[in-house]
């Protein structure tokens, strides 16, 4: 492959003209394809979920109980509280002001399958025979008998068996100092760009309310206020991200690279990566989640690989050419690897994780295209100027280099040892989780928002066990016992039809809300966790035994990432963070860097041991520039306000900086180790 690759070198060095005819008609279509690209922020990208599954989402969202936006007006007077209101519904005439607290309530029960505790559900059976359905219903006529708990009636009609216990959330819903009202969207709980100018009107009503009202605190809450606030902050967190990443990018490559025109091949060369990305997802599909460009952010640290090693190696050789032809062979075996890494999310049924397997892998394939035919007839023939990294330096020219590398290579060992019974003791025990699947925790919302959507959800979990329950029981028979026993009581047959209705539903799970299992969904995101680990293991070791042509030598550039591993995960349960449903593709990352710095390693050791000459410092300035640009683009993931991507940074942070540490001590043992032993010439 190498001699075909530098035999296509010498005909567009001879042919210049067909390197701009080319030029042209391979960007045109990329340009006209990335340009017609959509971008959404629906954070359900994320969750692996079928189509049935997502349509039931997509149909529950657009339902008017899931599209309401509150209004919520706090303040110690009652009357100016419902001034207010009033004050609201003549700008807004859609707005409905006999939102009372039994409405309130019946939001609550429609989802009480999932609001039953553990514990509750442990002992299902003795709390639907007649005796228990008996003194339920005795104990529910003597609340509604004492004075002043009529906001219980709705309550009782959703649940007289009492199976949810609500009287934290009742004390905060019947709270005397706060009034409600709603409006509902037309535009269903999702919908972005409609439900955003309808946010902004509804906030300037509000905007002008208070004004006229300071003594309330006036405010609007509900499903469509919150997507509108996660689609706007991931939208700003990513411009941000990405443009001071690219600032501080340029800073950097502008301190080592005193030309500029090596600069402007940098840039040139992701730029180009990042147009095919975009246009071969456009293929596939016409929107892309915001959050996966995002994480771009990353990728350049893994795309700006192939320049910086074709620019640095360059200021060790006399030619152009002779450059291409010794860091052909580790700059396509890595881009093979990283983009069969990154290939195989496509397989998975999350949406977002598809399309950003697609766009890393073909921004990566662009910009070593660009690397191998374009780049090198547009680099100068003198050798590049590139400023040395101080550190590295001492590192690899002191004299008592090999007594610290012995001291790091036992540290190494131990902590690896200490970590693998770490996690060993913990996973007997029970306590090691590796993944989060709670959709709350990477949803961005203020600390107000937060508790206002506590007094009107009670963070439901999975209801998983309510149906299960009822495929083996008979509901038909439990309605029966309780018609028959509120007749006894004292209530009417029909006086609790609710709780009849999602007891049927529950044996034909075929109703409004979502019958979504999202403990089977957790278990599909654990699931891909571990299949992208498996995957990409297999896509790296067979490329790195394939490349090298010996199986000790994979195994010499394979050892670091799994090492790493035990690392991560350990460092991780340390500190108490968990993969998610956004940050679980840095698993692809981590492979994909790490086998770029290693495969440069053990070829510069190769080359070393062949030839004599020192290659190892011009590879580890690369890498180190590499990991600097990685680093800087992780520092601003970190930044970033929402809380997906945050756990980017932070997870990634943590993985990046402990591969490079593997890559960079590692091999170099395990190699020196492996000559000693080995009888076979390399």
């Amino acid at each position: 492959m190498k001699n075909l690759l530098l035999r296509i070198y010498d005909f567009l060095q001879a042919h210049r003209r067909w390197q701009w005819i080319g030029w042209l008609c391979i960007s045109i279509p990329l340009i006209i394809l990335a340009a017609t690209l959509r971008y959404n922020e629906d954070i359900m990208d994320f969750l692996p979920v079928t189509e049935e599954e997502r349509q039931q989402l997509k149909e529950y969202n657009s339902q008017a109980s899931a599209s309401r936006i509150f209004l919520i007006v706090e303040g110690a007077d009652e009357d100016r509280r419902y001034d207010a209101i009033d004050a609201c519904a003549e700008r807004i005439p859609e707005l409905e002001t006999d939102f009372d607290i039994g409405e309130q309530l019946k939001a609550v029960y429609a989802q009480l399958p999932s609001l039953i505790a553990d514990s509750t559900y442990d002992r299902f059976d003795s709390l639907f025979t007649p005796e228990a359905i008996r003194a339920a219903l005795q104990r529910d006529r003597l609340i509604l008998s004492t004075p002043g708990t009529g906001v219980f009636a709705t309550a009782i009609q959703h649940d007289p068996l009492g199976l949810v216990q609500l009287s934290n959330h009742q004390s905060q819903i019947t709270n005397n100092h706060r009034s409600y009202a709603f409006v509902t969207t037309p535009y269903g709980s999702t919908e972005s760009r409609h439900n955003a100018a309808l946010v902004d009107s509804l906030n300037a009503v509000t905007k002008a309310l208070s004004a006229d009202f300071p003594d309330l605190n006036i405010r609007w809450i509900g499903a469509p206020v919150i997507a509108i606030g996660n689609a706007r902050r991931i939208k700003l967190d990513t411009m941000l991200c990405i443009a001071l990443s690219l600032v501080l990018i340029i800073a950097l490559l502008a301190y080592a690279f005193p030309r500029r025109r090596d600069i402007w091949l940098i840039l040139w060369a992701i730029s180009f990566g990042w147009l095919v990305g975009m246009a071969v997802l456009r293929i596939f599909t016409p929107a892309v989640s915001a959050v996966v460009l995002g994480i771009g952010s990353v990728l350049i640290g893994i795309a700006v690989n192939y320049p910086l090693h074709l620019l640095v190696h360059q200021r060790y050789t006399s030619s152009v050419r002779q450059t291409l032809d010794e860091v052909l062979s580790p700059l396509v075996v890595g881009n093979i690897t990283t983009v069969g890494a990154f290939l195989a999310l496509v397989p998975l049924q999350a949406t977002a994780l598809r399309h950003l397997g697609i766009f890393a892998a073909a921004m990566l394939v662009g910009t070593i295209l660009f690397c191998i035919f374009v780049m090198p007839h547009l680099m100068s023939a003198e050798p590049t100027p590139v400023r040395d990294i101080k550190f590295l330096n001492r590192q690899t020219t002191s004299n008592n280099l090999k007594q610290r590398q012995t001291i790091s290579n036992y540290l190494i060992l131990a902590l690896t040892l200490v970590f693998g019974a770490y996690l060993t003791i913990n996973y007997q025990l029970s306590t090691v989780n590796f993944f989060d699947s709670n959709l709350t925790h990477i949803n961005y919302m203020t600390a107000q928002q937060r508790a206002d959507m506590a007094a009107f959800d009670l963070s439901p979990k999975d209801a998983t066990r309510w149906t299960d329950y009822w495929r083996t029981h008979n509901a038909d028979s439990v309605i029966a016992i309780i018609q028959s026993e509120a007749t006894a009581a004292g209530f009417k047959p029909e006086a609790f039809a609710p709780f009849y209705e999602t007891l049927s539903e529950a044996q034909s799970p075929i109703g409004n809300r979502p019958v979504i299992n999202f403990n089977i969904v957790a278990s599909r995101l654990s699931a891909d966790f571990d299949y992208i680990g498996l995957v990409c293991s297999i896509i790296v070791f067979a490329f790195l035994w394939l490349s090298f042509r010996n199986f000790w030598l994979a195994l010499i550039a394979f050892v670091p990432m799994a090492l790493s591993w035990v690392w991560i995960l350990a460092i991780m349960q340390l500190f108490g963070l968990q993969f998610n449903i956004v940050n679980i593709i840095l698993a692809t990352f981590i492979f994909g860097q790490g086998d770029d710095y290693t495969i440069f390693i053990v070829e510069g050791l190769l080359y070393e041991h062949r030839t004599g000459k020192p290659m190892l410092p011009q590879y580890r300035q690369s890498i180190i520039l590499s990991a600097a640009i990685m680093l800087i683009g992780i520092g601003i993931l970190v930044l970033a306000v929402h809380p997906a991507m945050h756990s980017l940074g932070a997870v990634t942070l943590i993985g990046m900086t402990i591969v490079l540490l593997m890559a960079n001590t590692v091999p170099p043992m395990l190699f020196r180790l492996y000559t000693r032993l080995s009888k076979h010439p390399l």
